[in-house]
């Protein structure tokens, strides 16, 4: 047995340990158990386009889009859409609440959480859609008044919380995203890799910029609509934006607020620890793209920011100069 395979045997039985719902440990605690994450991960299809949101204490990323032929390959599931894609990595998810608006008593909200109540997912009614598919989905899956803790599906699932082991079965399960940073970007926003400055130095050039430039640099971008990919998440989901932004606004306390079609994302600008402009290896004409990159004081990342892919692979010129003004 190699040391690969052992650490991967011990990780198992220790993620099955602490997460298996049936746990002797467990025991004492009254469960609502209720299928299995992808059953009802497919029921969500009925809720037509739902408001989608992914929060942490210091960033959240809504936009509203379908969610539809979610794939789920063992405990990774996939979610894409015109403008949407989520990685969902189902062995951080505990329970299912389905909860009212504010003041309300009809079901509006679901909200997918981890093992110590905190939510990974949101998903919201627009305000004029009919209740009825969800009040539906609350009764099939016993959650109508309570947390539903859907079955575990196996003993032997990996855990993400080993970097090395994350990446290589992601690649496994999709091989036609293998090959780029994608997938620690997906780490260090999922909080389960942090910032190393030298790591992604092996992978191209990385500066570091003023984070007092950001505020400036992100209002600039909503003036202009520019089309931008935002990577945001929480432990249990990445949650990558595609589209523009067209109103800022400055909120309470230090919060940037940017509005876009269906779509907003907000900022503790306070929590900016360390900016960094970050381009992958390449030359000449066709040189990788620049991304903005945003960590807290802990090295985590709040927000990962590229221009959109254009034709040919080449900055958008506003993106470039905003991008060069950060050097300025």
């Amino acid at each position: 047995m190699t040391a690969v395979t052992q650490l991967m045997s011990a990780s198992h039985r220790a993620t099955f340990a602490l997460s298996n719902p049936l746990a002797p440990e467990h025991a004492t605690h009254a469960l609502r158990l209720t299928g299995h994450w992808p059953e009802l991960l497919w029921d969500l299809a009925c809720l037509d386009r739902v408001w989608i949101e992914t929060a942490t204490p210091e960033i959240s990323l809504a936009q509203m889009a379908p969610l539809l032929g979610i794939r789920v390959h063992q405990d990774i599931g996939l979610a894409t859409g015109r403008r949407l894609a989520l990685h969902l990595f189902l062995e951080q998810w505990h329970a299912l609440r389905i909860l009212p608006e504010d003041g309300g008593t009809e079901p509006r909200r679901l909200c997918f959480e981890n093992r110590q109540g905190t939510a990974l997912l949101t998903l919201s009614l627009d305000p004029r859609a009919n209740g009825f598919a969800l009040r539906t989905l609350a009764r099939t899956h016993r959650a109508e008044r309570e947390r539903a803790i859907p079955l575990p599906r196996r003993p032997d699932f990996w855990t993400s919380q080993a970097h090395p082991l994350f990446v290589q079965a992601l690649a496994e399960r999709w091989p036609d995203d293998a090959g780029t940073s994608a997938f620690t970007d997906i780490a260090e926003i999922c909080g389960w890799l942090r910032l190393i400055p030298a790591r992604l130095r092996d992978q191209g050039r990385i500066t570091l910029v003023d984070p007092e430039l950001i505020p400036c640099f992100l209002e600039t971008l909503t003036e202009q609509a520019l089309p931008v990919r935002v990577l945001a998440g929480t432990a249990g989901v990445a949650h990558r934006f595609d589209g523009a932004f067209h109103i800022h606004q400055r909120l309470e306390g230090n919060w940037l607020q940017l509005l876009g079609d269906q779509a907003r994302l907000r900022l503790d600008l306070g929590a900016i620890d360390s900016a960094w402009v970050f381009q992958p290896a390449g030359t000449g004409a066709s040189a990788p793209r620049r991304q903005l990159r945003l960590y807290d004081e802990s090295g985590r990342a709040l927000a990962l920011i590229d221009d959109l892919p254009r034709v040919g692979g080449t900055e958008n010129p506003i993106w470039r100069t905003l991008i060069n003004a950060l050097f300025d």
